[in-house]
């Protein structure tokens, strides 16, 4: 029997105190963060654990890395280069881990849901990693091209 459910369900009864925690912590986490009123910091902290407890429900990649797109490009408008927003996020899934250890010290359940929030963390950082570099790539085909055009346009 699977144990996503069981996993699925402790994320969430822990999730209020892993916000609380980021919270918390969102000036070292990310120094944007810490500029943020308390609501607009919390929207933005809550989005990302709604999102990492929808993953471990679901497994969907593809669904979690069309948030992470959209998450990038959010952060982007707000002049959020890319690498800061993978460190925020590899940040809250750790510290996401750390809160579910403390609590679960000793329990094969707690156990579980650090190992899988530690798995989930990566998945994000490997998703992310590779959406810079579909744009990096996307980026460097649209160069080239306005590059031949512009070299056509001179002859």
């Amino acid at each position: 029997m699977s144990t996503v459910p069981t996993l699925a369900r402790a994320y969430e009864i822990l999730r209020p105190t892993i916000l609380q925690r980021l919270i918390e912590l969102r000036s070292t986490i990310d120094p944007s963060l810490g500029r943020l009123d308390d609501g607009t910091a919390h929207a933005q902290i809550g989005a990302v654990l709604d999102h990492l407890g929808n993953f471990i429900a679901t497994g969907d990649l593809g669904l979690h890395r069309a948030f992470l797109h959209t998450f990038l490009a959010m952060r982007a408008a707000e002049a959020q280069p890319p690498g800061a927003v993978l460190a925020m996020l590899v940040a809250i899934g750790d510290t996401a881990a750390q809160v579910a250890q403390e609590a679960a010290t000793g329990t094969v359940e707690g156990g579980e849901l650090t190992l899988l929030l530690t798995r989930v963390t990566a998945s994000t950082a490997r998703a992310v990693n590779d959406l810079i570099a579909e744009e990096l790539a996307r980026r460097v085909v649209q160069r080239a091209e306005l590059a031949k055009r512009v070299r056509e346009g001179v002859r």
